[in-house]
């Protein structure tokens, strides 16, 4: 059976693979990434069948910010953590320019706390991090990486983002994604695994952490039309400079609507919607320092195409973030 001193060796390997660089070439980036593909696949499968008749894996793994995390093997989230040190480089450069200290971050959809263990470094003691996740497992782990590294500025959330306050029934993800955990009902075999309690944004945060609020990260798996929705009560708390970062779903909406009815409330108060880069190839994170600009969104119909989005909503008015 695959045991942890293996897959340090591989983890080694791996980050030998990866650069600093901020400018990485279309050569470079070719031969980084197929030096990566056979390693890569070839420890995957060893931990796919290993979490499948037995348990995942779990190893100890450090981000490039010092954070420490208690990482469950072949899990997505997990597993990238453990092998690059970092989870979504567009969005986690993003986080890095945006919070200052004293700030207040609202992390919906914590999952095992990576974001909102690098926006407790970013805001220090003076500022807040509200870590909301559902899932039990999850928060569980939200929580030992809270414990893990002295975070006494997170103030966790067990509970579910939507329109309003209910009790629903959670979707879990399979061993290799808990990120695919969900409150919208499977439309990719998801089982159902309990109930959670469900409240509005506003609900669930002080009045005091809305007004100080800097950026609002919004990760649901296709509930983020509810999450919106239930925002709209607290628009007006929000600072002026107050930014929303979306993934968006719409097939996976339980009603079906159009992204631009969704988002046209935000606009009406100002807002203005933006692409963020975000690319879960592996060899993507070779290079985790070469971020993408934000373009202003234009044409909204991009947002119903098939797949997924992650948008920022800022009142900033400009062509690029």
């Amino acid at each position: 059976m695959i045991e942890a001193r293996i897959v340090a060796l591989w983890r080694g390997y791996i980050r030998l693979l990866c650069t600093d660089k901020e400018h990485v070439g279309i050569a470079e980036r070719w031969v980084r990434a197929l030096l990566l593909i056979v390693p890569l696949y070839v420890m995957v499968l060893p931990l796919l069948i290993r979490a499948a008749l037995w348990r995942p894996l779990t190893v100890d793994g450090t981000t490039e910010d010092g954070n420490h995390f208690r990482c469950r093997l072949p899990d997505i989230i997990h597993t990238y953590v453990y092998l690059f040190g970092t989870w979504e480089p567009d969005l986690t450069a993003f986080l890095r320019r945006r919070l200052r200290p004293g700030d207040t971050f609202i992390d919906v959809g914590a999952n095992i706390g990576y974001l909102s263990a690098l926006a407790s470094r970013l805001v220090g003691p003076n500022g807040i991090v509200v870590a909301i996740e559902p899932a039990p497992l999850a928060s569980a782990a939200l929580q030992e990486t809270v414990a893990m590294n002295d975070l006494t500025n997170i103030r966790p959330v067990a509970a579910a983002v939507s329109d309003r306050d209910d009790e629903i029934p959670l979707f879990v993800g399979p061993s290799y994604g808990s990120a695919f955990t969900s409150i919208v009902a499977p439309r990719r075999g998801l089982r159902e695994n309990g109930r959670v309690r469900a409240a509005t944004l506003g609900s669930l945060v002080t009045r005091e952490e809305l007004a100080t609020t800097r950026l609002i990260k919004i990760d649901v798996e296709g509930a983020e039309d509810r999450v919106l929705a239930g925002m709209l009560e607290s628009l007006d708390a929000l600072a002026a400079d107050a930014e929303l970062v979306v993934e968006v779903m719409p097939t996976w909406w339980s009603d079906p609507q159009r992204p631009i009815d969704v988002l046209r409330p935000f606009l009406e108060r100002g807002f203005h919607v933006y692409l963020l880069p975000n690319d879960y190839s592996p060899w993507r994170y070779l290079w985790p320092r070469d971020v993408g600009a934000m373009q202003r969104l234009r044409d909204f119909a991009v947002l119903g195409q098939r797949g997924k989005r992650d948008i920022v909503l800022s009142r900033i008015d400009a062509d690029a973030l």
